[in-house]
C-alpha cells in the first residue's frame, strides 16, 4: 500500500469516526418518550429521558437516574430499572433508533422476565420527542389557577417508575442495609411526603385565603402556605415537612423543608433530615393536573431525583374511605417468623 494510499485511508476512517461522533451528538438534550409494554392493561406510560455529553462520551438518564446507554451511530440501546404497581422490579431495555425526522423509536424488551401472575412479559412500541420549551417561567407575574377539586392518576400518563438513581456513599449504604421491615408504612407508621406522594390516592385540593389544603385519601392532610410565614421555632420535622407555595405565572412553585428521615419508596431510597423538595403544579392543555416533584438532598443523591406525577380531575367522585392499618398483624408476623429482636436491633435503620 502506498503512503498516499495509508492517507487516504487514515482520512476515510477519521472521516468515518467524526460522523459517527457527529450523528451520536444528535441525540444529546431532552426527550419525552411514550411506551407500551410497561404499565398495566396496556395503557401507555411515559419516559422522561435526557442524554448527556460527559468526558468524550454520551451518558443517559432517566427522571435523573442514570440508565446504561449502549449508542452506534443512530442506533441505541438503553436499560432501565423500574418497578411495577405491584413492586416487582425489573429490568428493561428500549432498542431503536434516532429517525431522520429526529424522531426517536423502537421496541421495548423485559428480556424474558415474568410478571406478579408468572406469566411472560409482553413489550411494545415506543416513540419519543424532543422535551417541549418549560411551561414555567420564574419571572412570570402570578396569575392563580383555581386547581380544587379530587384528582386521580390519569390513564396513560403515568411515570415508568425508576428505581436507581444517582447515589452518594452514604445513599448507597442505606440502601444496601434496607429490609422491608424497616418500612415505615408496613407498621402503619407515617410515610414520608415522596411516597406519600406517589401512592394512588384520590388527592384532594382545597383552596383557602392564606393556604392550599392537599387530602392525600382520607388520612394525609398537607397544608401549603402562601404568605411567607416562616416555619415556628418551637415546632420540629414531620413527615409532610413544611411546605410553602409561590405561583409564577399559571404554576404553584411549592417548596417543603423540615422533613421527617423517611424513604422514597418500599425499594429502600432514603431521604434525609437535611433533605427538601420542590414541586411544580400546573395545568397543561388538556386539563391535566402536574405535580413534579424534585428531591434535593446531597447527602444521599448526587443528582436530585425527579419524580412525574400527572392527575385527572374527577368530576363524579365517590365517598373517600379512610384506608385501614393495624400494626398489630405486622409485629406478629414478626413476632412468629422469629425476627421481632431484630426489629428491635435495627432502630438505627428506620425512618
Amino acid at each position: 500500500m502506498t503512503s498516499r494510499h495509508r492517507w487516504m485511508c487514515l482520512t476515510g476512517a477519521l472521516l468515518f469516526a467524526q460522523a459517527t461522533i457527529a450523528a451520536e451528538r444528535d441525540f444529546l438534550g431532552e426527550w419525552d418518550i411514550t411506551a407500551y409494554g410497561f404499565a398495566f392493561g396496556g395503557a401507555a406510560a411515559h419516559i422522561d429521558l435526557s442524554f448527556e455529553e460527559q468526558d468524550g462520551e454520551i451518558v443517559a438518564y432517566v427522571y435523573n437516574g442514570p440508565a446504561p446507554v449502549r449508542i452506534d451511530g443512530d442506533a441505541f440501546e438503553l436499560d432501565i430499572d423500574w418497578k411495577t404497581l405491584f413492586d416487582t422490579t425489573h429490568v428493561s431495555t428500549l432498542r431503536g433508533t434516532l429517525t431522520v425526522d429526529g424522531r426517536l423509536q423502537g421496541e421495548v424488551s423485559h428480556n424474558g422476565d415474568i410478571n406478579f401472575l408468572g406469566d411472560p412479559m409482553r413489550g411494545g412500541a415506543f416513540t419519543g420527542a424532543r422535551a417541549a420549551e418549560s411551561y414555567f417561567d420564574a419571572d412570570a407575574p402570578p396569575d392563580p389557577v383555581d386547581l380544587s377539586g379530587v384528582w386521580n392518576r390519569a390513564t396513560g400518563q403515568w411515570p415508568v417508575r425508576k428505581l436507581d438513581f444517582a447515589m452518594t456513599e452514604v445513599g448507597q449504604a442505606t440502601i444496601d442495609s434496607y429490609e422491608e421491615m424497616d418500612n415505615p408504612n408496613i407498621r402503619c407508621a407515617p410515610m414520608g411526603l415522596v411516597m406519600a406522594t406517589g401512592y394512588p390516592y384520590a388527592t384532594e385540593i382545597i383552596h383557602a385565603r392564606d393556604h392550599i389544603l392537599i387530602v392525600y385519601g382520607a388520612d394525609l392532610v398537607r397544608r401549603v402556605y402562601l404568605d411567607d410565614r416562616e416555619f415556628p421555632d418551637t415546632e420540629t420535622n414531620s413527615s409532610l415537612g413544611f411546605s410553602r407555595g409561590k405561583w409564577h405565572g399559571e404554576t404553584l412553585v411549592i417548596t417543603t423543608t423540615e422533613l421527617s428521615p423517611a424513604f422514597m419508596s418500599t425499594r429502600g431510597q432514603p431521604v434525609s433530615e437535611d433533605a427538601y423538595t420542590v414541586e411544580h403544579f400546573y395545568l397543561d392543555s388538556r386539563g391535566y393536573l402536574h405535580t413534579d416533584m424534585w428531591v434535593h438532598d446531597p447527602k444521599n443523591y448526587t443528582r436530585p431525583p425527579y419524580h412525574r406525577r400527572v392527575m385527572d380531575r374527577d368530576f363524579t367522585p365517590t365517598v373517600i374511605t379512610t384506608v385501614g392499618c393495624d400494626p398489630y398483624s405486622f409485629f406478629r408476623s414478626l413476632y412468629l417468623d422469629g425476627k421481632l429482636e431484630e426489629f428491635w436491633e435495627r432502630a438505627e435503620f428506620r425512618r
